[in-house]
């Protein structure tokens, strides 16, 4: 008999065999758990994983995007199944795992927003869900100008808040506006020639522009974005009607100290009776000497008429509109087509009013000074007022109407009101600088326009949200 010996097999073929088994057993394991986690993932529906919002650009501009990255793919979402609470008018479109949430207008300062898409679902079906997230919206700076003795300052605030820093401290400030990084202000000596100036807050450095010729320096006005800075400049010799001979000029201060003429239609320096940058843009809105009203593109230089008129009022603060004057009376002429609508107010408890400064949107809603008269004729209420179209009802009326509403400024975002009053106009208290002479007792009042309640007060005025 023959014995037959069976040898074991090598160490190494019995290791790639049991490595085999446990690689098999891994991969099969982790496609189930894979399975799992698809199969719950489909089961519970598409999930917020993170959102973007800027909360400070979504108070001052339109069109502002709340972004939310879900952990998925998503079928198509539509503005319907978008709400915003506080109410905001909002459109939505989505692309792949993004819902984009767009802002119709600026939403309120220092508010708690929460939005909501609901119907959300993966493009192979599936449970819907719901989607949510939660922001507070920030608020702006707040400039304004406090003259005193022995120096005038420009002070930057809250909304909110109390505290006050001294931007700027100095003599004679006639007007100021913040640009860029600094402030620009202009002065003026006894016979109304003007330097234009530019005081940096952060480093207390202060200079002073180079002006293409001599004169009165007045109507500062800037962007909000960038540092384009607007004013304009009265010869020595303006003529007979100085308010209406001042050349537009234009500097860059991001580029430098520069300062451009912006010229006309004819190709000339441009001569005007007011002028303003558009809220959120550097188009430039201007009546001419000629009484023409101009939009500006600043960038191509193309000048656009969109009619004639004498006095320019103010663009509004959405900037759709600008309000002007002709013989016929106040008219607000739409910027991107020139379309005017005559303005006529509503009555206040049964009054007809009559209306001075207006500050009108895009809706149709005005923000104006307006005039109650006496039923003898013999008295009268200076009042601010809000429009909706229907009615109007009283913002702000002075104490007994002792006082009178000198100027307004509407937050950018249409929610405030900057309201300067004298309290008392039966004392002659005029400061009696050369250019843009105020009382020497001013307080500015933000007035919420929904409500009209008073939130704060400013002893100053020549308001700005920065």
């Amino acid at each position: 008999m023959s014995h037959i010996s069976i040898s074991p097999p090598p160490v190494e073929a019995r290791s790639s065999r049991s490595f085999r088994r446990t690689f098999g057993w891994t991969v099969a394991a982790l496609l189930v758990l894979c399975g799992v986690f698809l199969a719950l993932g489909y089961l519970q529906g598409p999930k917020l994983s993170s959102a973007q919002v800027d909360a400070d650009a979504v108070v001052t501009s339109t069109d502002q995007t709340l972004r939310l990255f879900v952990n998925q793919s998503i079928a198509p979402v539509d503005s319907a199944a978008v709400s915003v609470e506080p109410a905001a008018e909002a459109t939505a479109s989505s692309d792949g795992d993004l819902v984009s949430v767009q802002f119709e207008q600026p939403l309120d300062y220092n508010t708690d927003y929460t939005v909501t898409v609901e119907g959300v679902v993966s493009p192979s079906g599936g449970p819907e869900t719901t989607l949510s997230y939660s922001f507070t919206t920030g608020e702006p700076e707040l400039y304004y100008l406090d003259r005193g003795v022995p120096n005038d300052e420009i002070i930057r605030t809250g909304m909110s808040s109390q505290e006050r820093s001294v931007v700027f401290a100095g003599e004679g400030i006639q007007e100021f506006v913040p640009v860029g990084d600094v402030v620009a202000f202009a002065t003026a000596a006894a016979d109304r020639t003007g330097t234009l100036m530019l005081a940096n807050p952060d480093t207390g450095v202060s200079e002073q522009v180079l002006l293409p010729e001599v004169g009165e320096v007045a109507d500062l006005d800037a962007t909000r974005s960038g540092a384009l800075l607007g004013f304009t400049i009265s010869s020595d010799d303006p003529g007979p009607i100085a308010a209406i001979s001042h050349t537009l000029y234009t500097v860059d201060l991001d580029r430098g100290r520069d300062v451009v003429a912006v010229t006309g239609l004819d190709g000339e320096p441009m001569r005007v009776v007011g002028w303003q940058f558009v809220p959120g843009s550097t188009t430039i809105v201007a009546i001419t000497t000629e009484s023409t009203l101009v939009r500006v593109d600043t960038t191509t230089g193309l000048v656009v008429p969109l009619g004639g008129y004498f006095e320019f009022d103010r663009v509004s603060a959405d900037g759709s509109r600008v309000v002007v004057n002709d013989t016929r009376g106040s008219a607000a002429v739409t910027l991107s087509d020139g379309t005017e609508v005559r303005l006529h107010p509503s009555r206040i408890n049964g009054e007809q009013p009559f209306i001075g400064q207006t500050d009108a949107d895009a809706a149709g809603n005005l923000v104006a000074k307006m005039v109650l008269v006496g039923e003898s004729g013999a008295s009268f209420s200076s009042i601010l007022a809000f429009d909706d179209g229907d009615e109007s009802r009283i913002l702000y009326q002075t104490v007994d109407d002792k006082g009178a509403i000198l100027d307004f400024r509407v937050s950018p975002n249409n929610q405030f009101v900057a309201v300067e009053v004298q309290p008392n106009v039966s004392e002659f208290d005029s400061d009696e600088y050369v250019m843009n002479p105020r009382p020497q007792s001013v307080t500015t009042y933000l007035v919420e326009i929904a409500t009209g309640a008073v939130t704060r007060s400013m002893e100053g005025f020549e308001a700005v949200w920065r």
